[in-house]
């Protein structure tokens, strides 16, 4: 772990913008700064929700949360069938 803050901090900030722009497009229609209110776990776990790499889906409750705070508990739960 990196032990001086501001380095930590910087490092976070970049991986979090890159982590934003991957999500971006790989959700074709989705606009700059879509998913700018979630956290970098959210981000990263629809990043393996999306993308996946051999089936997984990441951790079921981050995605879930972030599904959430992305799309609100109606369209989250909304059934068309």
């Amino acid at each position: 772990m990196i032990t001086d803050d501001a380095l930590r901090q910087h490092v976070y900030r970049a991986i979090l913008k890159m982590a934003n722009g991957r999500l971006e497009q790989a959700i074709p229609g989705s606009s700059e700064g879509a998913f700018a209110h979630l956290s970098l776990a959210a981000l990263l776990n629809l990043l393996f929700l999306v993308r996946g790499d051999w089936g997984s889906v990441g951790d079921y409750v981050t995605s879930e949360r972030a599904l959430r705070a992305t799309v609100g508990d109606d369209l989250l739960w909304l059934y068309i069938g």
